[in-house]
């Protein structure tokens, strides 16, 4: 990334890039952070998380002249590991700290109307960015803007807020499938239990103008439709997940989930099998998903 005018001083942004198995893609992820970032001071970081392909040495080639880029090599591929390990173990004291997953493109722009918006309203914990390609964005769209919920390809927490999840050792559970929607759930309720009353205040708020940028499935490349069938099976667990995760912190705070899925799916009450999602596929996966939760508490 540009390097300061001061190397002395420290950066303000603090960015975290979310890589498995990205080698193809990472470089150009971070060009559009580099361009996005243009005139700031950075700390670019990423978390190249059980890769087995070549991602850490693209970003260890590209660091060679880039001296506020590293990458940090995790065993385990699991994004809310990795998550915990930048937030609780890496993480310094920006103003701001970006998340990115590495597979997407930063709009020129982007990062500084993320800054730009919780500056302009100083309750707020995080903030999202809306995504510019899909076929259903502009409906993704509006059901984040109307939920508030962040999409994980690109979001910002302030960095109090980053402070207090360390100090409060508040952390994703192991294979949680999308961090974004329980950070989401963090930063809206204020790190409070969902039963209890808060007044009204944006605490998760959006920038229209900061967009990220993905590559689309096409019915053209073989290789998507295994993509597609997985993302099928990861929405259907994540939805299931969200449904237990609910459930727990109705009445707790944040800090006492459980460490692990595994350990959720033990100790929450499984959700319904019989919930219709709008199709038969998804309602179908959807059961087989529960009916793993409830081959766990066997």
């Amino acid at each position: 990334m540009q390097p300061h005018p001061s190397t002395n001083m420290a950066a303000t942004w603090s960015i975290a890039v979310f890589a498995h198995n990205e080698a193809p893609r990472i470089a150009a992820t971070l060009r559009s952070i580099e361009a996005a970032a243009q005139g700031m001071a950075v700390e670019v970081v990423v978390l190249a998380n059980g890769c087995q392909d070549g991602t850490a040495q693209v970003v260890r080639d590209l660091a060679a002249t880039r001296p506020h880029l590293r990458v940090v090599e995790i065993a385990l591929a699991d994004k809310a590991n990795a998550w915990n390990e930048y937030v609780h173990t890496m993480a310094a004291t920006p103003t701001l700290h970006v998340f990115v997953d590495g597979d997407v493109q930063v709009a020129p722009g982007a990062l500084r109307a993320l800054a730009e918006r919780l500056a302009q309203v100083p309750a707020a914990h995080a903030v999202g960015a809306l995504p510019t390609t899909g076929r259903d964005r502009e409906g993704w769209s509006q059901r984040m803007l109307s939920q508030g919920t962040l999409a994980g390809g690109l979001y910002a927490l302030r960095g109090s807020f980053v402070q207090t999840l360390r100090q409060r050792g508040i952390r994703l559970p192991l294979g949680l499938v999308g961090e974004d929607w329980l950070v989401s759930l963090w930063a809206g309720r204020d790190l409070q239990p969902i039963a209890m009353e808060l007044e009204g205040s944006d605490y998760v708020v959006f920038a229209p103008e900061a967009g990220f940028a993905f590559r689309s499935l096409s019915p053209w490349r073989l290789h998507d439709y295994r993509t597609y069938a997985r993302r099928l099976w990861r929405y259907a667990q994540r939805g299931v997940q969200y449904e237990m995760v609910w459930q727990w912190l109705r009445l707790r705070l944040p800090e006492s989930l459980p460490p692990d899925v595994q350990t959720l799916y033990a100790q929450a009450p499984a959700p319904s099998r019989l919930l219709w999602t709008g199709s038969v596929l998804g309602s179908l996966l959807r059961c087989l998903a529960v009916q793993k939760v409830r081959r766990r508490q066997l």
